[in-house]
Formats: C-alpha cells, sequence, structure tokens
C-alpha cells in the first residue's frame, strides 16, 4: 500500500487491525508509527493503550495475547512489534517463540478496537511463507525504501512546507547533494534553514551555503569548481584551509582523482546525447553533481582531463613511497590542473 494513502487514510480515522512495515528507511518509518499513536490514541490515556515490544524479545502469542485486550479508559489499542523478524528469511536471534499459526488465527478475526503494527527493516519480506502471503492479502503492507533522486528532492520541499518555509527544487536539489540522503539528518538541516528564514521564507542557494556545513567530498568539488573558473588563488587559499583541519594529503588526492575522472565521464558521455539523468545512473552518481561536473569539465579537454587522472596516479605513488613532501604535491597538481584548464580556454 502506497505511504501516503495509509496516512490519508489514518488521518480521516480508517485505523486497518494490522500493518505490515518494512524496509530501511528508518526515518519514515518512524514518523508513520508516531503518526499511528497520535491519530489512534487519546494522549490523556496513551500509556495505558499503547504498547511496543521487540519480537527478539517477546513471544508472539504474548504479544497478540495484549494485542486482545480491550483498551483501558479509551477506544483504541495500539500494539508495535518491533523487529518482526519471522516475516523475512532471516533466522531467529533467540530461543524466543514465534509461532506463525498464532498470528494467522489472530489475522482470522482481527479484532478492531486494536491496530497490530509488524515492523522490520528488511527490505524483502519472505513471500514464500504462509503467514507473508496472508498478511499481503488481509493487512495492509507499506514498504520503506531508501528516497533517490525526484522522490528525495519532493520530500525535501514537503518538508520546508512542514517548517513553513518554501524550497525550490534547484535549491532541493543542492541540499540534498551536501548533506547526502539520510533523512533523518536532511530534515535537521530543513528545520534549521527554515528557522533561520522565518515563516514564509524561501531557502535560496546563499542561505545553503552559508548555514550548511561541507563534507571534504564537497570541499575538494568546490575546490576544483574554483580551478575550473580559472581562480587559482582561491583553489589554493581553500587547499590550504583543508589542511589546516588535519585532512590526510594521500586521501585529498584521492579524491581529487575521483572528481577528475568523473569529470572525464561526463566529458565524453555528454557528446554522445544522453541526459543528466541517464549519466548519474551509469556512473552512479547524484544528478546534481553530474550536472555541476558538466559545467566543469568543459573547462578541461578530454586529453587534458586523462593527463591531469595520469599525474595524480604517480603523485599518489611518489607520496605513499616517500618520494616527494606531500603538501608540495598537492600544491603542484593544482597548479597544473589550472595550467591544462587555460590551455583549453586558450
Amino acid at each position: 500500500m502506497p505511504l501516503l494513502s495509509a496516512i490519508r487514510e489514518i488521518r480521516q480515522k480508517q485505523f486497518s487491525p494490522v500493518y505490515v512495515l518494512h524496509g530501511p528507511e528508518s526515518f519514515l518509518a518512524e514518523e508513520f508509527l508516531s503518526l499511528a499513536r497520535r491519530e489512534m490514541i487519546d494522549p490523556e490515556f496513551s500509556d495505558l493503550n499503547v504498547s511496543v515490544y521487540d519480537c527478539t524479545e517477546n513471544s508472539l502469542s504474548d504479544i497478540l495475547q495484549d494485542a486482545e485486550t480491550l483498551p483501558f479508559m479509551g477506544e483504541h489499542r495500539l500494539v508495535i512489534a518491533r523487529q518482526a523478524y519471522f516475516l523475512t528469511g532471516s533466522k531467529p536471534p533467540s530461543k524466543v517463540e514465534s509461532d506463525p499459526d498464532a498470528m494467522l488465527g489472530y489475522m482470522q478475526n482481527p479484532p478492531t478496537y486494536t491496530t497490530l503494527i509488524l515492523h522490520t527493516d528488511a527490505e524483502k519480506l519472505d513471500e514464500r511463507k504462509k503467514l507473508v502471503k496472508t498478511l499481503q492479502q488481509k493487512a495492509k503492507v507499506i514498504p520503506f525504501f531508501l528516497l533517490k533522486d525526484a522522490e528525495l528532492h519532493a520530500w525535501v520541499e514537503r518538508q520546508a512546507a512542514k517548517y513553513r518555509a518554501s524550497i525550490e527544487r534547484p535549491q532541493a536539489m543542492k541540499l540534498a547533494e551536501r548533506v547526502g540522503s539520510e533523512l533523518r539528518l536532511l530534515d535537521k538541516e530543513v528545520e534549521k534553514l527554515a528557522l533561520f528564514v522565518g515563516d514564509g521564507g524561501r531557502i535560496t542557494d546563499q542561505v545553503i551555503e552559508d548555514l550548511c556545513a561541507r563534507t571534504l567530498e564537497q570541499d575538494v568539488f568546490a575546490l576544483i569548481e574554483q580551478v575550473a573558473s580559472g581562480r587559482l588563488d582561491k583553489a589554493l587559499r581553500m587547499l590550504y584551509d583543508c589542511m589546516k583541519t588535519g585532512e590526510e594529503p594521500i586521501k585529498l588526492l584521492s579524491l581529487f582523482a575521483r572528481q577528475f575522472r568523473m569529470l572525464l565521464q561526463v566529458r565524453q558521455l555528454a557528446p554522445r546525447g544522453y541526459s543528466q539523468q541517464q549519466m548519474a545512473g551509469m556512473i552512479k552518481m547524484h544528478p546534481y553533481a553530474v550536472k555541476k561536473a558538466m559545467e566543469q569539465a568543459r573547462h578541461f579537454s578530454e586529453d587534458s582531463l586523462k593527463k591531469l587522472l595520469l599525474i595524480l596516479a604517480e603523485e599518489d605513488f611518489r607520496m605513499k613511497s616517500g618520494q616527494v613532501d606531500k603538501r608540495l604535491a598537492l600544491e603542484l597538481f593544482i597548479a597544473r590542473a589550472h595550467e591544462e584548464r587555460n590551455k583549453t580556454a586558450g
């Protein structure tokens, strides 16, 4: 069942007796569980009518017995069973009893006054099992897969609206590229940016630049952006800033190689008519990163990029064998990259 449809039904007070949540996206699953608790249970009696179990520590029979218990001083009961390993192909992590027949019997006539939620972070359920087949027919099964591309960007836009701010698609892409696709971290960043711009404010490129910390990979990306733009002084200043933080020069060199390899790939693929989305899938990179790489790559010829990658391989060997001062090797490489850029521009 689609997540948004399930949320809509719950908000309309249409509760299913049994839900099955599965998939690795834990943030969305936890949000769904919080929604269920808010909408199904009177907060005044929440402690009396909400139970949370770990299926690796509690027997399924005990969990179902609780689910069959009438709510106390309320209209509905919520029972959450985490780590429902018996729905997957995983072996039992302990000797806790998980009698599938008990669950099959429960599904014959589940009480309407209780909602039972079975949750596992496994990506797939074991559809060979009779219990799983029965649940797929009679329960609401909701997958929670990791968001990516357009789904991820749309989610960022919705979170901004949730915090009473707005963000356009290009900025949502930029934020996801900078922070990553971990929703828990993205949510905190969106909340921070929304608080900064205030109610009704718009999250711009400049706001993201000013408030969101870069990762080392992003610092290297920005450094090469300066080289591609012909600003050698700023590129060297960024290099010194990276080294001041104690970053290992060999690691920086490997990140240079990774970035220039991507520039070469997009430089070779773009003339063949591939879209940014297609190239992103082929080289396993974020579409926003591919877009920026295309902008950088146009400042270098294909031969120049190949030459720079060869230099990087040679410097990596010289660094690791102690034949060169590591800091000097990085400085000289940046200067060589600037020189190759100027050759192409000329």
